[in-house]
């Protein structure tokens, strides 16, 4: 049964979590507007013993939180860092069984972010309850991002210095398509750079009666479209990872009436800076080629998204290493990577060392539909698994013991 979870944050308990989660869930709220998002991630900090003054606003909506140690300092400084987004999807859930569907119509949780807080909540919890075991000398960082899935909070967090003094930095997606309970990763990328383009093809309308009298971009659009499946498979080594989509075509108002424009759109996914250059530079000329043996004119327009998310080899070893100390061996892979999704945590990786991994949730009793679904929704039992894979993470990294037994958290 959901429950806020407004009078249970002393409870340190898998139910508990799953009513945060759930709270997070029904209210939902798009980039730069995660006003009531923050205020509860703040409220459950507090609430569990951390000092108003290790959390500093960051990004509009966003926070960096300092957890601090209160022993005695070790002689070996370190920062690690660790980053849950926050934002929801503008898009209608529809997922109308839930007692906790979203309250806000028009934005939803459908990438799993209320989970990812809520996987960082657990984990806080805990770091904040043993600060008398972490060195005066070792700091946990938190990063609540916002507007992950658009226009990007990643990039404003680094420039307000949310990198500043960290060693190392971490962040974790839930994934629906792998096996519940397995943690993957890879050295090197794991997620694509994309760009979004637009095509504007203007050739002469008129009666569809008269075509010769006419300059017709729509078949000058769909020569484009064929011509450009041939971009990857004709131009790009068949190892390397490159997806040309085109998504939308618009021309056209009357059934009679050959327009005087078309517009296409869509995007380009690639893992390296080589690949993309080759793709877009064969992508305008053939635009700009068929345009001209059609009569049409051509412009082409590129929207830059987030680099690829490439984690460093020894931190992604580190993940792995660890990951395995709590899942075990056989649920601990580099399997189906990289994908061509994007993520702007790939920022953070430009500047420290860092990993990003993804959590399966995918279980015979959870069926849940993929990221960006009308239907998806958070598979909660894999909230302890995430927590103890945090703990474990931090006290690896930062070498030091603030549980008895990280696999024993949330039982």
């Amino acid at each position: 049964t959901w429950v806020p979870f407004v009078n249970l944050v002393f409870m340190q308990s898998y139910a508990h979590l799953v009513s945060v989660r759930q709270d997070l869930h029904a209210h939902p709220e798009g980039g730069f507007q995660e006003h009531r998002t923050g205020n509860k991630v703040k409220e459950f900090l507090l609430a569990n013993g951390l000092s108003e003054c290790c959390i500093r606003p960051c990004a509009s909506t966003g926070f960096v939180v300092d957890i601090c140690g209160l022993a005695p300092p070790s002689g070996q400084p370190k920062m690690i860092a660790l980053r849950a987004d926050m934002d929801a999807l503008p898009m209608t859930e529809g997922n109308h069984h839930l007692p906790y569907r979203s309250q806000n119509e028009g934005f939803a949780h459908m990438c799993g972010h209320d989970g990812h807080m809520t996987c960082l909540l657990g984990a806080a919890e805990i770091f904040i309850k043993n600060r008398d075991k972490l060195p005066l000398d070792k700091t946990i960082r938190l990063f609540f991002q916002p507007a992950e899935e658009s226009p990007g909070g990643a990039e404003p967090m680094i420039k307000e210095g949310c990198m500043e003094g960290v060693d190392e930095v971490y962040g974790m997606h839930n994934w629906p398509a792998f096996p519940f309970g397995q943690l993957r990763t890879a050295p090197g990328p794991v997620m694509a750079h994309v760009i979004e383009f637009e095509i504007r093809i203007t050739g002469k309308g008129g009666h569809a009666s008269q075509p010769q009298a006419c300059i017709d971009p729509v078949v000058c659009a769909a020569q484009i479209v064929t011509a450009a499946q041939t971009i990857v498979s004709r131009n790009v080594f068949y190892r390397d990872s490159v997806v040309v989509s085109i998504t939308k075509i618009h021309g056209g108002e009357a059934f009679n009436v050959i327009p005087d424009t078309v517009t296409l759109g869509g995007t380009v996914r690639d893992l390296s800076a080589a690949n993309y250059e080759l793709v877009k530079n064969r992508f305008e000329k053939i635009v700009q080629d068929v345009a001209t043996a059609f009569n049409c004119t051509s412009e082409f327009k590129v929207i830059e998204y987030y680099p690829v998310l490439s984690n460093t080899t020894t931190e992604a070893n580190h993940v792995l290493r660890v990951a395995k100390t709590v899942l075990g061996d056989a649920n601990v892979t580099s399997a189906d990577l990289p994908m061509l999704a994007a993520e702007d945590f790939g920022y953070f990786t430009q500047v420290k060392p860092g990993c990003f991994f993804f959590m399966g949730t995918q279980s015979a009793d959870h069926t849940s539909t993929g990221c960006h679904s009308t239907t998806f929704d958070f598979n909660d039992k894999v909230i302890p698994l995430a927590v103890r894979v945090w703990v474990a993470l931090v006290e690896d990294r930062l070498d030091v013991k603030l549980v008895d037994d990280v696999n024993q958290l949330l039982n």
